[in-house]
C-alpha cells in the first residue's frame, strides 16, 4: 500500500485519540491548577510526529526500492542507480539495501555495462555467500562474459578468427553454477550453454586448422584438427575435423598418420559425405609394409607453434 494514502486515516485515529486524553487531562489538571498550555504544546508534537514516525523505516525503504526497481525496468538506469544508492545509505540495515546492491548489478548489465556487472556480482555473491541469489549471480556472470564476446556480422571478419577469452571464461563461470548449485533452477540451461560455447570454441580450431592448410602448413593443420577431435567430441565437428587431419597428413607425406585419421573416420562416421571421401583417400593410400612402425606425435593436441612447420 502507499504509505501516502495510508497515512491520513493513520494520523485523524491519531489525532482522536490525543483528544480523549486532552478531555480527560483538562479537568483533572483544572483541579491540580497545572499550566495547560505546556499539555497542548505536549500533544501537539506528539499528533505531528506519530504518523511520520510510524510510517518510516522498513516501509520507507521498500517504497525507495521499489521506485529504484521500476526505473531499472522503465530503462532509466541512472535514476535506478541513484535511488538503489539512496536505500544503501539511508537504510544500511534493511534487508532492501541487500537486494539493492544486487539490482545495482542488474543495472550494470542491463545497460551494457558487463565488465562493472560481473564485479558487482562477485562482490554481491562475497558479501552474502548464503543468500538465495547467488545461484542467480552466478548465471547472470556466466551471461555477461558470453555478451562481452564477439558477435557475428557480415561486415566485420569471422567470429571464429577472433580472441575466445570470453567464452573460455563463460564456460568455467557455468561449470561453477553447476558444480555449486546442482539443485538449481539454473543448472539445465547452464549445461545447454556449455555445449554452445563449447562448439564455438571448436570452431575456431577449426578455423585455425583452415588457416594452416591454405598456408599449406600441411603439419600443423593437422595437428590443429587432432586436437579438435581430442578436445571436442560433442559439438559435431569430428568427421570434418578428421578429415581435414587425413588429407593434411597424407600432403605432408606421412601416410600411416593419414591411415590412422581416415581409419577413425570412416569407422566412427560411416554414413557422413566425409566418410565417403575417407574411403576414396584410404584406398589412394600405400598400403602400410607390414614391417614398418607407424610414426607417432608425442601430442597432437599441443598448441602450435606461431611459423608452423
Amino acid at each position: 500500500m502507499d504509505p501516502e494514502k495510508s497515512q491520513s486515516p493513520c494520523r485523524l485515529s491519531l489525532v482522536s485519540f490525543y483528544l480523549d486524553v486532552l478531555s480527560v487531562s483538562v479537568m483533572f489538571f483544572k483541579k491540580t491548577r497545572c499550566h495547560l498550555s505546556l499539555l497542548l504544546i505536549f500533544f501537539t508534537i506528539g499528533a505531528c510526529a506519530g504518523p511520520d514516525a510510524y510510517l518510516s523505516g522498513r516501509k520507507t525503504a521498500e517504497f525507495f526500492y521499489k521506485k529504484a526497481n521500476k526505473d531499472l525496468k522503465d530503462g532509466m538506469y541512472p535514476e535506478a542507480l541513484a535511488g538503489f544508492a539512496e536505500v544503501k545509505a539511508k537504510y544500511p540495515y534493511s534487508k532492501y539495501a541487500i537486494l539493492a546492491d544486487l539490482r545495482i548489478a542488474d543495472t550494470h548489465y542491463a545497460r551494457g555495462k558487463f565488465i562493472e556487472a560481473i564485479d558487482a556480482y562477485k562482490q554481491f555473491i562475497k558479501m552474502h555467500p548464503a543468500h538465495p541469489e547467488i545461484p542467480y549471480c552466478r548465471w547472470r556472470i556466466a551471461e555477461a562474459h558470453v555478451k562481452q564476446a564477439p558477435e557475428e556480422w557480415w561486415f566485420m571478419p569471422p567470429v571464429a578468427e577472433k580472441d575466445q577469452a570470453d567464452i573460455q571464461n563463460a564456460i568455467a563461470a557455468y561449470q561453477e553454477l553447476i558444480d555449486s548449485h546442482a539443485a538449481s533452477e539454473y543448472v539445465k540451461k547452464a549445461q545447454k550453454k556449455i555445449i554452445t560455447c563449447r562448439r564455438r570454441l571448436a570452431n575456431h580450431e577449426l578455423y585455425v586448422a583452415n588457416f594452416y592448410w591454405n598456408n599449406e602448413k600441411w603439419r600443423a593443420a593437422a595437428a590443429r584438427a587432432e586436437g579438435l577431435v581430442q578436445n571436442y567430441q560433442d559439438v559435431g565437428l569430428e568427421a570434418q575435423a578428421l578429415l581435414l587431419a587425413a588429407l593434411a597428413r597424407k600432403n605432408a607425406k606421412e601416410p600411416e598418420l593419414a591411415r590412422n585419421d581416415a581409419q577413425k573416420l570412416v569407422e566412427k562416421f560411416p554414413n557422413s559425405n566425409e566418410a565417403q571421401t575417407g574411403r576414396i583417400l584410404l584406398q589412394d593410400l600405400p598400403t602400410p609394409s607390414k614391417s614398418a612402425k607407424p610414426k607417432t606425435e608425442t601430442s597432437t593436441s599441443q598448441k602450435i607453434p606461431a611459423t608452423g612447420e
